[in-house]
């Protein structure tokens, strides 16, 4: 008899345990049952949906072996990439609707108060919800304190602003699950590890030098998370006279010119990489021992793989990013801080206000903090 509930079964084929061992299915030792089945359902932003993960070591620890599904926009796929915690992942309608109106889960789970996912998660069969739901009128429904908190935040500027709390605490207040020692969950796979001196000696990275990774761009919402092409060449200059630290420009496609822009100044002094995908994103990273960034993706990849940080804000809440002691963050001291506006009519936007030499201090702390790290390990 094929055991169709086991976790490992893909369903119309064999398992890979199957093909590897050719174990039968009655006998087989890693027979897992799905046990308590939690649908999370988070689309996007994509470094929103990596730091979401950090709830996943939580619902380990309150559920043991849980069968989790998870509903993402397609270019957050890769991430859950060699993630044990996740068991399945879907990102199509054509994949995620037929999941959602056919099963019964035990818990489900939308943090996000966009209309597509309350709908889902109105839908969903489940007796325990947390987050969001829809209402049958269209109407956004918070479904505990903490969700309707989370949603003033979201929807009133003054409270963005007086927030404290971290995007962990809140999630996890939301799920009403402890907090304690969660992290956001990002792994390299075995091959992706094996690449890491190949691409070092790719850029032309010396091996016995910290690199510091200077992620340059910010996405194209708020335009102003990114730091100036000024600014990031006055701390080059800075960093190529005071230290023997490679320094690696980060970014993808939407970054070259400006990563050639920056680089130009230098000669062959700066390597710069453009990352065509999530994952050769991640690999880039991997390589550094502090990443330079703005409140985007970069600042959650590097967190994700326990890297030093220094994170700069502008338009966005400092409060709500959590580097769980592994950096430093340095906040404009502009007085419209935190307006998470998409655009600035100010001759000197906030972003600006933050100097080269400050970063440049931030930069000369935390490697010290990544060369010791380093030299323990």
């Amino acid at each position: 008899m094929i055991r169709t509930d086991c976790r490992h079964f893909p369903g119309g084929r064999p398992c890979d345990h199957h093909k590897a061992h050719q174990a039968i299915c009655t006998e087989c030792q890693i027979h897992s049952p799905r046990g308590k089945t939690i649908l999370i359902i988070k689309f996007d932003a994509i470094g929103d949906v990596l730091r979401t993960t950090s709830i996943l070591p939580s619902l380990r620890k309150a559920h043991d072996e849980c069968f989790v599904t998870w509903i993402t926009a397609p270019e957050a796929t890769d991430l859950f990439i060699d993630n044990s915690l996740v068991n399945e992942v879907l990102c199509h309608g054509s994949e995620y609707l037929p999941a959602v109106l056919s099963r019964e889960f035990d818990i489900a789970i939308n943090p996000d108060a966009s209309p597509r996912s309350c709908e889902l998660a109105a839908i969903a069969n489940a007796p325990v919800k947390y987050g969001f739901v829809g209402s049958s009128r269209g109407h956004v429904v918070p479904l505990n304190g903490a969700a309707a908190e989370w949603l003033t935040v979201g929807a009133c500027d003054q409270a963005k602003k007086e927030n404290r709390k971290t995007y962990q605490q809140i999630l996890h207040a939301i799920c009403e699950l402890d907090d304690t020692g969660q992290h956001i969950v990002l792994n390299l796979t075995e091959p992706e590890a094996a690449q890491t001196s190949v691409l070092m000696r790719t850029l032309d990275l010396d091996p016995c030098k910290p690199v510091v990774g200077l992620n340059t761009g910010a996405g194209s919402r708020w335009k102003h998370k990114k730091w100036t092409v000024t600014r990031f060449v006055e701390l080059v200059e800075m960093m190529l006279a005071s230290t023997d630290a490679s320094i690696l420009l980060l970014g993808g496609p939407a970054e070259r010119e400006r990563n050639e822009q920056i680089s130009s100044f230098f000669g062959s002094g700066v390597a710069r990489a453009t990352s065509e995908t999530v994952r050769a994103f991640i690999r880039l990273v991997n390589l550094c021992n502090l990443v330079v960034t703005g409140d985007t993706l970069a600042l959650h990849v590097a967190v994700g793989l326990r890297k030093r940080v220094i994170a700069l804000f502008g338009p966005t809440s400092h409060s709500e990013i959590d580097l769980y002691g592994l950096g430093s963050k340095i906040v404009t001291p502009a007085d419209c801080a935190c307006c998470y506006r998409r655009d600035c009519e100010r001759d000197t936007t906030c972003m600006d206000l933050i100097t080269a030499e400050e970063v440049m201090a931030a930069v000369v702390r935390e490697l010290g903090v990544a060369v010791l790290a380093g030299a323990a390990t």
